[in-house]
C-alpha cells in the first residue's frame, strides 16, 4: 500500500496557482484516489510528526490493549468495556463487532469485476480490539445511560 507524502501537500498549499500544481503533487493526489479505491484507508506521511512521540503513543495503546485484555480474559470487571450500551463508548473486545451483510446491496448494484469490493463478501467477526470515546456535544434525543 502506498504510503502518503503530506510534505508536498503542505508545500502545495502555498502555491497560490492550484491549477498548475507540481507534478509531484498530482501523483500523490493520484496515490490518494488510488488508496480510496483499492483499500478504504490511507498511510500518511506528515514531517510535523516527531516520530518518538508516535512511538510513545504506540507504545501506550500496546500497553492499555494489554492489560486491559489480560483483565477481559481473566473474567475481571474492566472499567472501560460496556457490552451494557453495546459498546458505542470505551474499549470492544475482538470477535464482538459483525458487519453488515450487503450482499443483496451488492448484486442489484451489478457492478463489474474490477469495481467489485477486494473485502470479503460473507460478514465475518471482526478480530480487533477498538476503543471509542465520545466527541463534541451529545445529542438530546441520545439517551444518556451511557457512561
Amino acid at each position: 500500500m502506498p504510503i502518503i507524502d503530506l510534505n508536498l501537500y503542505l508545500k502545495a498549499a502555498h502555491c497560490d496557482d492550484h491549477a498548475n500544481l507540481p507534478d509531484e503533487v498530482k501523483i500523490e493526489c493520484k496515490k490518494v484516489e488510488q488508496c480510496f479505491h483499492k483499500f478504504g484507508i490511507l498511510l500518511i506521511k506528515d514531517p510535523r510528526v516527531d516520530m518518538q512521540d508516535n512511538e510513545t503513543y504506540v507504545d501506550l495503546m500496546e500497553d492499555y490493549f494489554e492489560k486491559t485484555g489480560n483483565k477481559f480474559y481473566a473474567g475481571e470487571k474492566c472499567a472501560d468495556i460496556f457490552p451494557e450500551s453495546h459498546y458505542l463508548v470505551g474499549a470492544t473486545p475482538e470477535f464482538i463487532e459483525q458487519a453488515r451483510d450487503h450482499q443483496e446491496k451488492l448484486v442489484k448494484l451489478d457492478l463489474d469485476r474490477e469495481n467489485m469490493p477486494q473485502s470479503p463478501l460473507e460478514p465475518i467477526k471482526d478480530a480487533k480490539w477498538r476503543f471509542l470515546w465520545k466527541i463534541g456535544q451529545r445529542a438530546e434525543n441520545v439517551g444518556n445511560d451511557f457512561p
